[in-house]
């Protein structure tokens, strides 16, 4: 074989290996859309077995994030990319943590209701709780897709969706403030947890579309702002 036909085949695996971390991030990121539905199943039908699966189902996508996490690094080093290839490579290390991040999160909302053996909610708190992971959850598919076509036009379509959410949390802790003495103390803590990790989810499907801004163009868009403190998981 000649060197010439050497160095296609390995750059021909290389691009292999480039769609695999891509695909696979897709797919983790869609593990986590599974599971955030499944939550709010959870949650607007108070079902604790459903919150459950929620939490166990994280176990797979930390797995995900392990291999593909393991699978772009040992590729930079092996590779030594350089251009737009070197930018999506490092671009799928932070997406995968973007995606891991809100994984954790979804489970810890779940936690929190195993923990409370489930809320009693008045229709008028479901409903808002609902509005607010329905909107969480269509963000996030948008996120998910926006990556699957490495569209680099969406983040700031995805930051204008994102203030909405924002908007009806800030709505929601106030709901729970007035409602605490009907749901109790200890159950008004966790709802106000759950809303703000609905948020953090949001706000990391953003930074989704942010990163694949930077992998298609070289820059960041104007809209792209920090990661909120304090982000738990």
């Amino acid at each position: 074989m000649s060197l010439d036909n050497v160095s296609h085949e390995t750059r021909q695996q290389f691009h292999e290996v480039l769609d695999e971390l891509r695909r696979g991030t897709v797919e983790m990121g869609s593990l986590v859309l599974e599971n955030t539905r499944r939550l709010t199943e959870a949650l607007l039908e108070n079902d604790v077995q459903t919150a459950e699966a929620v939490i166990a189902a994280d176990a797979e996508i930390d797995e995900r994030y392990v291999e593909l996490e393991r699978l772009a690094f040992g590729t930079m080093a092996r590779q030594q990319p350089v251009a737009r290839d070197l930018r999506f490579l490092v671009t799928v290390t932070r997406l995968l943590y973007e995606i891991e991040r809100s994984g954790d999160l979804v489970a810890n909302a779940a936690k929190g209701m195993v923990f409370q053996h489930g809320y009693e909610l008045s229709p008028k708190v479901r409903a808002m709780l609902g509005r607010i992971a329905g909107l969480v959850a269509g963000l996030w598919a948008e996120g998910v897709e926006v990556l699957a076509e490495l569209d680099g036009t969406a983040a700031e379509r995805l930051d204008r969706q994102d203030d909405a959410i924002d908007d009806l949390v800030g709505e929601f802790y106030t709901m729970i403030g007035a409602s605490s003495d009907e749901i109790g103390f200890e159950v008004a803590v966790e709802l106000s947890r759950v809303g703000r990790f609905l948020e953090r989810i949001a706000d990391h499907a953003v930074n989704i579309g942010e990163h694949v801004a930077f992998t298609v163009t070289g820059e960041f868009p104007e809209t792209s702002h920090p990661p909120h403190p304090g982000d738990e998981a």
